[in-house]
């Protein structure tokens, strides 16, 4: 599976807003460099991962010296004892925390909302999103973006409406099965890493399943529990991260905005 394929099968299912500081300017980044804080101290997964993804279009590049394109989702400075114990759920155990969050996934049914993606080569994409778990999504890119994905029957499809093309892949081969089960396969999930922040947390999760490719991070504020973005790592090691804005969720979603398309055929347009 390509890349520009597996990102844009990788855009399921988050809960914020991606904030412009979100692609920090060089200056910035120097600056925090020079003179540590104590946010800094804190950087979370999410945050060392979006500080080295590509800037968006007019937006100053990533910090010197790093390579953006291989931020690693998991990695997180190191953290004064001090500054540990303010860190969210700082007493409970990892495997607590992951708890924690298949309950919040088993419990989310539906989900809709705007989306903003950052790709592995920079380029910055947005358009809507709709879920309905388990096992349904639609993403709709906003123009000039000719795609559109959704998930239905266990396949994933990607309709490029320029090349007159839909291509289909099956759900359990990529990271986004872990978001679309009706409960975490703890059996299939490898639990990678869990990062805690000050006001949210990381669960980074792998597949046991060699099919499987990629890793997937879901990000959750916290301690409410309230889905905020995730980022995808494919098997080439590039990076997207894709987090949503104007979320709803608990509302009914129409079964025709999940149909899938015939072979050749057009897929629905609201």
């Amino acid at each position: 599976m390509s890349i520009a394929m597996l990102s844009a099968i990788s855009l399921i299912c988050a809960d914020a807003a991606l904030p412009a500081a979100a692609l920090s300017s060089a200056a910035a980044t120097q600056a925090a460099a020079a003179q540590p804080t104590k946010e800094a101290a804190q950087e979370t997964p999410l945050a060392a991962a979006e500080r080295d993804m590509p800037a968006a279009p007019g937006a100053a590049s990533a910090a010197p010296g790093r390579d953006a394109g291989t931020a690693d989702a998991a990695e997180i400075v190191a953290v004064p004892k001090s500054i540990e114990d303010a860190l969210v759920f700082a007493d409970e155990s990892d495997a607590a925390v992951v708890a924690r969050l298949e309950a919040y996934l088993a419990a989310l049914k539906t989900l809709s909302g705007d989306f903003t993606q950052v790709s592995p080569s920079g380029g910055v994409t947005t358009g809507k999103v709709y879920l309905r778990r388990p096992g349904l999504l639609r993403f709709e890119y906003d123009p000039p973006t000719p795609l559109l994905v959704v998930a239905n029957g266990g396949l994933v499809y990607v309709r490029d409406e320029a090349l007159e093309t839909t291509d289909s892949y099956p759900v359990r081969t990529t990271p986004l099965k872990f978001l679309l089960q009706r409960k975490v396969d703890l059996e299939d999930a490898r639990v990678v890493g869990v990062d805690r922040g000050v006001d949210n947390v990381a669960v980074t999760f792998a597949s046991a399943d060699s099919e499987t490719e990629g890793e997937l991070t879901v990000i959750v504020s916290a301690p409410e529990m309230a889905l905020r973005r995730w980022i995808v790592r494919d098997i080439k090691n590039g990076v997207t991260v894709v987090a949503l804005d104007n979320v709803k969720t608990g509302e009914r979603l129409s079964n025709r905005l999940f149909e899938t398309p015939d072979a050749g055929g057009i897929f629905l347009d609201n």
